[in-house]
């Protein structure tokens, strides 16, 4: 029995079985893979490049590759591999590391929670966003105004989750109400019956109606209305 497990052992090597799978491509895989990333694939004007492949696909020769559908800027993902056509399609998923290089608004200083951002603290650098969560803006001018929900240091990407906008308009000011009646601009004054900030909805009373109404934030005294909606 002894001489058996001794003989079964022999056979089933894991070295050996680790060495028989592929651990680098060869240079036509590699070369295309450059390619790939060299031609700036780009998800909604953001770019990904290459850190790492984690493991290559076990073929040889160039093959075509291909972002997976995606919603976020994750730092590892699987790309797409593919080879040959018709009875000689191959398909891999291939998980490599990525850096995710965007255009974004970052901090210059160190700030507090509930600080209000003005142009003085902002930059616009070339950076990367992978991992983050959350709307990145690229205009200066869209950030100005905005509150910090946290303290954020000197470098820190601007991400939605960290800000929010202060209302335009508090619960109980008087607003103007705009509306559009058969090609009439119409005003009328109003109660608003909540807070809000530029393009929140919200909802207004016609102060001589008592009508409430749904409407969008416009500016500090504004909001519009569609005849119609309430």
């Amino acid at each position: 029995m002894k001489h058996i497990l001794v003989f079964l052992l022999v056979l089933y090597n894991p070295a050996a079985a680790l060495a028989a799978e592929p651990q680098h491509a060869d240079k036509a895989m590699q070369a295309s893979l450059a390619a790939f990333f060299a031609a700036k694939p780009m998800v909604a004007n953001i770019t990904p490049e290459l850190v790492k492949v984690q493991k290559w696909p076990n073929t040889k020769q160039a093959v075509r590759w291909s972002l997976p559908p995606l919603k976020s800027y994750p730092k590892r993902l699987s790309l797409i591999a593919e080879q040959g056509h018709g009875k000689q399609y191959k398909r891999w998923y291939v998980p490599v590391l990525v850096k995710w290089m965007a255009d974004v608004i970052v901090l210059k200083q160190d700030i507090s929670a509930r600080t209000m951002l003005d142009r003085s603290m902002l930059s616009k650098t070339r950076t990367n966003i992978a991992g983050l969560h959350g709307h990145t803006w690229s205009n200066i001018q869209d950030v100005v105004g905005l509150k910090s929900l946290r303290n954020l240091h000197k470098g820190s990407v601007l991400v939605s989750h960290y800000t929010q906008r202060p209302p335009l308009i508090q619960r109980g000011d008087i607003v103007t109400i705009l509306a559009k009646v058969a090609g009439i601009l119409v005003r009328a004054e109003g109660i608003a019956l909540k807070s809000g900030s530029r393009g929140d909805r919200m909802l207004v009373k016609n102060i001589r109606s008592k009508q409430t109404l749904q409407s969008i934030v416009q500016d500090a005294h504004t909001v519009s209305v569609f005849v119609g909606g309430a």
